[in-house]
């Protein structure tokens, strides 16, 4: 991912790195690739353990103690030795509507702002205390250092390590997430990559047990009410495929296609052109070979971009142009290289992302009542493939270069799309479905 440089503590930025650190200077002010963590808990939280677990985390993992220093002359170097902010602050006294609002406006106005470049930490934490037994965690971070499925990762890891603080043990790190391989890997083996375990191999990363010493015990600061006034220029559309899901599971089931290539292709027929000569879209996928040790518990920037082929403009059959989608998409996941990528396109698909986990803490009287993740990428439109039997998917896009009703519509649109897909026959044409319609 990153090359070493001589000075002790910096390293170069991955492709992939680069290109969206270019898109962060591209547009300030807009929060891209800041992305938030939030996660609702209720019953009893012991907040400096919880904050001692964190602590542990940002010695096990370094991503989370990186930065990026911004240069002049356009160079960036990737540091890894700062010290995170984590803050704890106490709501009880206000309003639930105003605090709800109050952490709006405050997540989105350190988002227009953006996470500094200036070698400190990207990743910051809040602890709220928004009752007797309510509370909310807010982590933010930049895409830069920390992508989505090591965001699962981290939060699997930080409940696990709280727990093991609370029964006096060691902490060690918690199961990974199930890689979402119904998305990118293909039902049957018929080419490269191979294929993997559900779950890949689970190696033991992680520093040697430390004895931690004792944590500042410091009241939670109050904080003053104040009501909202900022918002950023992103918004999301969530949608539901429906029975287009199963049937689209069932084609690739028969074809030994994966679902993500579908979905790339059907979003590849709605945005078929790209401005400026740059390519129409890409797929953001995470690049984590199933041999290589390590990969699927470590926490960092790994993902990569895969420029898509262009809607194809001769009556080419519909299928094998979607088995070179799977082929794509299959080989840049297993590919132990990775392969170059920079962000780039108008457009994007992400998918295999890990879904947060919700771990079971009720012996802990304990309870994780919600866990989102909020994303900015710096695209127009961009397509998110979560998680899920039914293939949810959600439509991010920028406020002030798409209106919502325009949105609104491309996901109704894509949604009868897949369905046309998922029924076509071996001997439709992309052309017989209206390709760029």
């Amino acid at each position: 991912m990153s090359t070493k440089t001589e000075e002790p503590g910096t390293e170069h930025l991955s492709p992939f790195q680069a290109g969206l650190l270019a898109q962060v200077r591209r547009r300030p002010g807009t929060g891209v690739y800041v992305d938030h963590v939030l996660i609702g808990l209720t019953g009893t939280l012991h907040p400096c353990v919880l904050a001692e677990a964190w602590r542990e985390l940002t010695c096990r993992h370094t991503a989370l103690r990186a930065g990026i220093r911004d240069h002049a002359d356009g160079s960036a170097a990737y540091r890894s030795d700062g010290r995170p902010t984590w803050r704890a602050v106490d709501w009880r006294a206000t309003r639930e509507s105003v605090r709800e609002a109050r952490l709006r406006e405050r997540l989105d106005r350190e988002r227009a702002h953006g996470l500094p470049l200036d070698g400190t930490p990207l990743s910051r934490t809040l602890l709220m205390r928004c009752g007797e037994q309510d509370w909310t965690l807010a982590w933010r971070f930049s895409r830069m250092v920390v992508d989505q499925w090591s965001a699962a990762v981290v939060v699997a890891e930080l409940f696990e390590t709280y727990r093991a603080l609370l029964a006096g043990r060691c902490p060690k790190p918690a199961t990974v997430p199930r890689y979402p391989d119904g998305l990118t890997a293909r039902p049957v083996p018929v080419r490269t990559p191979r294929s993997r375990a559900a779950g890949g191999p689970v190696p033991a990363p992680g520093l040697p047990a430390q004895a931690l010493p004792p944590a500042r015990r410091l009241p939670p600061v109050p904080d003053d009410e104040r009501p909202p006034h900022h918002a950023t220029p992103f918004d999301a559309v969530d949608l539901d495929l429906g029975a287009s899901a199963a049937a689209l599971r069932r084609m690739c089931r028969t074809h030994g296609m994966v679902p993500a290539a579908v979905l790339h292709a059907a979003w590849l027929m709605l945005r078929p052109s790209g401005a400026g000569g740059r390519p129409a879209c890409e797929a953001v996928l995470p690049r984590r070979p199933a041999g290589q040790p390590g990969t699927w518990d470590a926490v960092g920037s790994r993902e990569t971009a895969v420029t898509l082929p262009a809607v194809p403009d001769v009556p080419r059959p519909l299928l094998p142009w979607l088995d070179e989608l799977s082929g794509r998409l299959t080989d840049a996941v297993g590919s132990a290289h990775g392969v170059p990528g920079a962000g780039t396109a108008d457009s994007a698909v992400f998918a295999g992302e890990a879904e947060l986990p919700r771990p079971d803490l009720l012996d802990l009287g304990l309870k994780v009542t919600s866990a989102h993740y909020d994303a900015r990428p710096h695209h127009a439109l961009a397509l998110h493939l979560r998680p899920g039997q039914d293939l949810p998917v959600r439509l991010t896009y920028d406020r002030t270069r798409t209106s919502r009703s325009t949105a609104e519509r491309l996901t109704a649109r894509l949604r009868d799309l897949v369905g046309v897909l998922a029924a076509a026959s071996p001997r439709t044409t992309v052309a017989e479905l209206g390709a760029g319609a």
